[in-house]
């Protein structure tokens, strides 16, 4: 006799939608320029204030709003609040550069927040930010600052942290692998070890990390090889 067993699907439930969105996530204003930035509400009608503000990247890359370089006079986001929905509206970014402005880029952030609803009392607001460069044409000035160098200790393994100061006046981003690592020991290459990527905006500072989970060697010396870079740091791993 065939028996016909009966299968029983659990159906997961669908990721929520996000409140808000925004597309591009990053727009490159170069000189005398316009850009549009979409922003949607998957989810029904919102009210959205826009507004300009500071950007950066802490240490471990991560991005943040606030610091003390504000968005350029020069460049406007209009309109100041519009109301989204699924279909989307768009709010424009204009930059304007004056005569005589020093080139480079400057980072900063549109930020859109929502005007929010009432959950048990409580005003539920969304804020998101776009990162926005505004470059201004001219000499770009290429300067990364390199080190110190230094090993923190994170259970069994060690990890390398080399600090990196974009002392230029453009975005500099490095590709992983690009920044390389190499532990010597009397001369003998012992590891070659893997970086992130990263990206520093002018004048920026970063603490790119490298993971060693080899044995304990005394003393050694850290070849740090960026493009034509090099450098040996002494250290104990």
């Amino acid at each position: 006799m065939l028996v016909a067993a009966a299968a029983a699907f659990v159906l997961a439930p669908a990721p929520p939608r996000p409140a808000l969105t925004a597309s591009p996530g990053r727009v490159l204003l170069n000189g005398a320029a316009t850009a549009e930035v979409r922003v949607a509400a998957p989810r029904g009608l919102e009210v959205v204030d826009v507004a300009l503000a500071p950007y950066a990247l802490d240490l471990r890359g991560r991005p943040r709003l606030g610091g003390a370089t504000r968005a350029p006079r020069w460049v406007s986001a209009r309109p100041s609040s519009l109301s989204v929905g699924q279909k989307g509206a768009f709010v424009t970014l204009a930059a304007a550069p004056p005569r005589g402005a020093a080139p480079g880029d400057r980072p900063f952030a549109l930020v859109l927040t929502t005007h929010g609803s009432r959950a048990n009392g409580v005003a539920l607001r969304l804020r998101i930010g776009v990162l926005v460069i505004a470059h201004v044409p001219g000499r770009a000035v290429r300067r990364l600052v390199i080190g110190p160098l230094r090993v923190r200790l994170a259970g069994r393994a060690r990890i390398l942290e080399l600090a990196i100061r974009n002392a230029g006046n453009v975005t500099e981003r490095l590709a992983p692998g690009r920044l390389v690592l190499t532990v010597l020991r009397r001369g003998r290459v012992v590891a070659r070890l893997r970086t992130p990527g990263r990206q520093l905006l002018p004048h920026g500072r970063a603490l790119v990390a490298s993971r060693f989970g080899g044995p304990h060697l005394g003393r050694v010396a850290i070849r740090v090889t960026l493009g034509s870079f090099t450098h040996l740091y002494p250290l104990r791993l």
